[in-house]
């Protein structure tokens, strides 16, 4: 019972029948109907192909293993305010893994080759990492303005910009709709676009706002490569970089939401196709190879289970409410409870070894930039 979520009464409330004329369909009383769509009771075995006959549907649909054909798609929230007000702890644990700073400053001298001051825009800047971590490798003189919708995390980033004695303008709006009075040199955005949605649009914007012959960059994710790019030593790396249903997921969230799970390999291709000139992407060469013998080994290790939200076990209802809505965005149940089994499993190992794990994390991000002409 508790891996299965009987449908019946979305089904007839699709249908537009009362329970009378469903219960007079299958031969049962009103009452059994009642007590199947309050979770009672289940049907008789033998009911379950003549009820999917019925809604024409399948037995796995009507017993909540597999989404509803026609469903209606929930949206993943990550591309509005609400959703990111209260995750300032995830971005800034996630950040800490991201950027060799050498690689920063070769990006920044050899390959962009930016040896005059610019004005740097950077779009969804949370608490504007990015400019921390750029500006002191970008000519003096340089300025940053950061725009996000979160005012926790633009709060942040002006303390954090106070504390590093860095100069720079936090915006507090949404990059896609907020107009801007003036243009900029440089103009970025970092892991924004994988939650957006309409990822095309949010280029065009960035593109309105660069001056001609400035730079327009884009740091974002392939989920394939992120998929395989986690090993625990001591765990399984093939059961570690399994997909569990998640390509029909990404599928899904693409033609629902124009959530893009692959945006990193196609940023390239679409900032060619809107005039950039010059387009060229790199490989953030950033892989996290942890040891207990390091001296930030306790950081690093708190830092990956607070992003993976890894720090205790999930409840019972938190799993189920996870399990449905990978259901709803495309996964059959079977797929969904693989994936919540491995993140119990994942967590237990590393509660159980904290004080002596060994693990590598590559997030595979890839850096499209182009010039505009």
């Amino acid at each position: 019972m508790s891996n299965i979520r009987l449908r019946v009464y979305d089904l007839r409330k699709r249908r537009q029948i009362g329970q009378r004329e469903l219960a007079e369909q299958l031969g049962v009383s009103v009452q059994t109907v009642s007590k199947w769509e309050n979770e009672i009771c289940m049907p008789d075995i033998s009911l379950l192909p003549e009820i999917a006959a019925f809604f024409q549907v399948s037995v796995d649909e009507v017993l909540g293993l597999k989404p509803l054909s026609g469903e209606e798609y929930i949206p993943v929230q990550s591309g509005e305010k609400d959703y990111w007000e209260n995750r300032l702890n995830y971005l800034k644990a996630s950040r800490k893994s991201f950027w060799n700073e050498d690689y920063l400053q070769f990006l920044v001298e050899k390959v962009w080759k930016i040896t005059a001051p610019v004005q740097m825009l950077d779009c969804g800047c949370g608490f504007g990492y990015m400019g921390q971590m750029l500006l002191p490798f970008l000519p003096e003189g340089s300025g940053y303005t950061g725009i996000d919708f979160s005012r926790n995390m633009v709060e942040e980033g002006k303390r954090l910009f106070k504390e590093a004695g860095l100069s720079g303008e936090f915006i507090c709006d949404d990059f896609r709709t907020y107009r801007f009075e003036r243009q900029y040199d440089f103009v970025i955005s970092h892991t924004a676009m994988r939650h957006a949605g309409n990822a095309g649009a949010f280029l065009r914007k960035m593109i309105a706002q660069v001056k001609s012959g400035g730079l327009v960059a884009a740091v974002d994710v392939n989920r394939e490569f992120e998929c395989d790019g986690f090993y625990i030593d001591g765990m399984d790396y093939q059961e570690l970089c399994g997909r569990n249903g998640f390509r029909k997921m990404w599928t899904r969230e693409l033609a629902c939401q124009d959530r893009d799970y692959a945006i990193g390999m196609r940023l390239p291709v679409m900032m060619f196709q809107e005039g950039l000139i010059d387009v060229d992407v790199r490989i953030n060469d950033r892989v996290s190879f942890v040891t207990p013998d390091q001296a930030d080994y306790a950081e690093s290790v708190e830092n990956l289970l607070a992003e993976k939200q890894w720090e205790k076990a999930c409840s019972a209802e938190e799993e189920e409410r996870t399990i449905r809505q990978f259901i709803n965005h495309g996964m059959d149940r079977k797929e969904a409870e693989s994936y919540c089994r491995k993140q119990r499993k994942i967590q237990a190992y590393m509660e159980k070894n904290r004080d002596n794990l060994t693990y590598l994390l590559w997030r595979g991000h890839m850096i499209s930039y182009g010039w505009k002409a």
